[in-house]
């Protein structure tokens, strides 16, 4: 098992591995974690192969190091716009553009993400962040259900599983074929399906207008 990397004692140590996590975001996201090197991740990092090994033992080590980078670039996201809404149906598709917005703009989010979904001895740390989204999502779906806001056959932990699956789904199936390009269009229609599916028919305009609000289709 690789071990952690080291815990950086100054500023100028932070720094460092800070450039590290940045430089190996963006070619894990170009290239994918198996077909990236260390001395590709060095170049990009404007960093020498002798310092970045000094704070990162492997190359797993640093996918590691940009999965929790990403983890704590997103989950704070996450529940500050969660805190901005009152109802569950808004709060989760606001969440959603909110990482939409990330995946446009940050390539380290990218890059956790895309590692995430990648590479298989990475899932265990990587699924950590699917798994707390999930269970988030699961409890606010809980309380929509049992108000009646929204409604399913299905529990609220598997509504939320399917949910943040079709989520991610679109993700892939938009970077396969247009490079992310159409993302946000294609968050939005799996959204205007979602609203049909789970939304009461009474509360779908409002729901429709907040999805329209949110992604501007």
């Amino acid at each position: 098992m690789p071990g952690t990397r080291r815990t950086p004692t100054q500023e100028r140590g932070q720094v460092t591995q800070d450039a590290i996590i940045e430089g190996a975001a963006t070619v894990f996201d170009r290239i994918g974690y198996g077909n990236a090197s260390l001395s590709m991740v060095a170049e990009a990092s404007g960093i020498s192969q002798g310092s970045m090994y000094f704070h990162f033992k492997s190359k797993e080590q640093i996918a590691l190091a940009v999965i929790h980078e990403q983890h704590d670039r997103s989950m704070p996201l996450m529940a500050r716009v969660s805190e901005q809404y009152d109802g569950v149906l808004e709060r989760l598709i606001r969440v959603s553009r909110a990482i939409v917005d990330q995946l446009e703009n940050d390539p380290v989010v990218r890059a956790g993400i895309r590692l995430t979904l990648d590479e298989g001895s990475l899932s265990q740390p990587a699924g950590a962040f699917y798994e707390d989204w999930i269970s988030g999502t699961a409890a606010q779906l809980d309380v929509a259900l049992q108000a009646g806001d929204l409604v399913s056959s299905m529990s609220a932990p598997d509504l939320a599983r399917t949910l943040i699956g079709f989520f991610t789904g679109v993700q892939l199936t938009a970077q396969a074929t247009v490079g992310r390009s159409d993302i946000a269009a294609s968050v939005d229609r799996m959204w205007r399906l979602a609203i049909d599916a789970i939304v009461p028919e009474a509360r779908r305009s409002a729901a429709t207008r907040v999805r329209e609000d949110a992604f501007g289709f």
